[in-house]
């Protein structure tokens, strides 16, 4: 049995964050009310990350899609605790 592509795995997990956590919200978004967490700053984080994947020639490692996992669910934590997500 072939392993599995680490490529194509790192594509789709990229491809479901950006279906579940808006990574284009606006500053003034937020940075509004009580802040549990910095929201701007994990977001920025996550899509570092994500462009560096989209445009690298480098072939990821399992430990480099379980890493932009936890980003994801971190970023995806504070976004829910501050009430950015639905």
């Amino acid at each position: 049995m072939p392993k599995p592509n680490t490529q194509i795995a790192m594509q789709s997990l990229i491809n479901q964050i950006k279906a579940t956590i808006p990574l284009n919200l606006e500053e003034a978004q937020l940075c509004q009310g009580q802040c549990l967490g910095c929201s701007k700053k994990m977001l920025e984080m996550l899509d570092a990350e994500i462009s560096y994947w989209q445009y690298s020639d480098t072939i990821p490692s399992l430990k480099d899609l379980k890493n932009l996992e936890k980003i994801g669910q971190r970023t995806y934590k504070i976004l829910k605790r501050n009430q950015l997500l639905p």
